[in-house]
């Protein structure tokens, strides 16, 4: 069944989906403003103004402000149906140098909700999560087309308690265009020029089953996406997963917990791949406990190519023609408010070259509470790959009470190289009075022959009902993981502080 290809391709199913999706909740709202009288119906919605004065130039200027209006509609004419839109309406909205959709769509859905099955009709939605144990051969990420929000369309069911099996399928299209991977935004420099368009296909679909009161739980994951017009232009993967709680079916094992047994395996049958079908598995033992103790490990073996980059997001596509394992143990000192951990991570190729190496990467943490609602953490690990050893210390101290929360951070980054980082960093969020609340996040990095900063901070009032108003400084996307925003705090950048202040004021209706 996995071999056959269903030709979409001319019906533009997910464009036409998309259309249905409006009528039909557009029939709805008709239905439930002149006849349904026990309908629940919702009207909401915001209107936000936004500036923007830069001084990143060393001449302060006033950005074109902004104005963005939502309008949402929320209604169920019967108790199992529920219809939403959202449109949105924004006064600086470009592609490329053409003015686009003043008034637009942003997201809806159609939702019909029984005793065993629950069904979407969406377009602009994420619905595409799946509860895959381990090789995640399908993710989110990809398939919603996400810029500035998901711009996918599609169908989504789930059902359970159906002779034991539940399980979930969707069938989405995207039928917009690409950002170019070679391409990399200055600051306000236009990153929407025209783009190839595509229309990609995807289908997915999970089936489980549990046996024996839950102990014992088999399932299978297929999905595709179709991408050309081609015979063979479509990517194709299927999985079986098993799990076992072996604490509670052998009772020997019962002391040591609930020991539960998860393992994956998979095929990449893509029609690009001809002949080849790289296999992919993973096994992993969670849920163990000796005494104060716990441990979870895990091994995995993935050919060249398992992995598909239209189906999977990148970072796991990276663990193509590795093999490896993780293990991890914890320690809940008894009689006191600290957990120690521990664990160790070895990845290596199947065929050794120059740029396909080896790397580990071994570490530890302590976790401490304190009294006065503070707590604390210091974590090393060491990585370890063809360049070298890249040893990394991290220091963090955090607290809260009625009046603020703070968190300090300070870490060591590739400690003794040559290319060793010190990173500060400092987050408060404090209500000053009822109404006003301030926010910021200060991180300083220090190199061995420069050092930069950035600083974040926000003022916001809260006194009025239908209404908050807030000013900005800085860039928050500089510091948004503190000491771990890896982009920020790396050798190739040398941003600073951006010089910009924004203000926002939002109205609710």
């Amino acid at each position: 069944m996995f071999g056959i290809r269903l030709s979409l391709d001319n019906l533009k199913i997910g464009r036409l989906l998309a259309y249905l999706v409006l009528f039909c909740m557009t029939v709805l709202t008709l239905v439930v403003t002149s006849s349904v009288s026990f309908a629940v119906t919702r009207l909401e919605g915001y209107t936000e103004v936004y500036t923007l004065v830069n001084g990143d130039s060393r001449v302060w200027h006033l950005e074109n402000p902004q104005l963005l209006s939502e309008l949402r509609l929320i209604t169920s004419p019967y108790p199992n149906i529920e219809a939403f839109l959202k449109f949105q309406a924004y006064s600086n909205r470009w592609q490329g140098a053409t003015w686009e959709n003043l008034f637009f769509l942003r997201e809806a859905h159609l939702k019909y909700r029984g005793n065993r099955i629950e069904t979407y009709l969406f377009t602009g939605q994420d619905r595409f999560w799946f509860s895959e144990p381990l090789l995640n051969i399908v993710s989110n990420d990809v398939v919603k087309d996400d810029d500035w929000g998901p711009r996918a369309q599609g169908i989504r069911l789930d059902f359970w308690d159906m002779w034991g099996f539940s399980g979930s399928a969707f069938y989405s299209e995207r039928s917009t265009g690409y950002r170019r991977p070679e391409d990399i935004c200055a600051p306000y420099e236009d990153c929407f020029e025209a783009r190839d368009q595509s229309m990609d296909d995807y289908r997915a679909i999970r089936i489980k089953r549990s046996f024996v009161k839950d102990r014992l739980i088999i399932g299978g994951t297929y999905a595709r996406k179709d991408f050309g017009q081609a015979e063979r232009e479509y990517d194709e993967v299927v999985a079986l997963d098993f799990e076992a709680a072996l604490g509670e079916i052998f009772k020997s094992l019962s002391r040591l917990g609930r020991v539960s047994l998860i393992t994956e395996a998979g095929r990449n049958i893509s029609g690009w791949l001809g002949d080849r079908n790289p296999c992919g598995w993973k096994a992993e033992l969670r849920d163990i406990w000796i005494g104060p103790f716990s441990m979870i490990a895990s091994y995995y073996n993935y050919d060249d190519d398992f992995y598909t980059l239209g189906l999977a997001r990148g970072d796991i596509w990276d663990d193509n023609d590795y093999y490896g394992h993780y293990i991890q143990i914890d320690y809940r000192v008894p009689m006191k408010a600290i957990n120690l951990k521990g664990w160790r991570y070895r990845n290596k190729p199947h065929k050794l070259t120059s740029e396909r190496q080896p790397f580990e990467e071994t570490g530890g943490e302590i976790y401490i509470e304190f009294v006065h609602g503070f707590k604390g953490r210091v974590e090393y690990k060491r990585h370890v790959n063809k360049d070298g050893v890249w040893p990394n210390l991290i220091f963090e101290v955090s607290g809260e009470n009625n009046l603020a929360k703070i968190k300090t951070q300070f870490r060591i980054k590739d400690i003794g190289t040559d290319y060793q980082i010190r990173i500060y960093g400092f987050e408060a969020n404090a209500n000053i009075t009822e109404k006003w609340k301030f926010y910021t996040r200060l991180m300083s990095v220090e190199e061995k022959t420069e050092s930069r900063e950035t600083v974040f901070a926000q003022l916001r009032y809260t006194g009025w009902q239908s209404a908050e108003f807030f000013m900005e400084f800085g860039d928050w996307g500089q510091s948004n993981d503190l000491v771990n925003t890896e982009w920020f705090i790396s050798h190739e950048n040398n941003q600073t502080t951006r010089r910009q202040f924004k203000t926002f004021l939002r109205l609710y209706y």
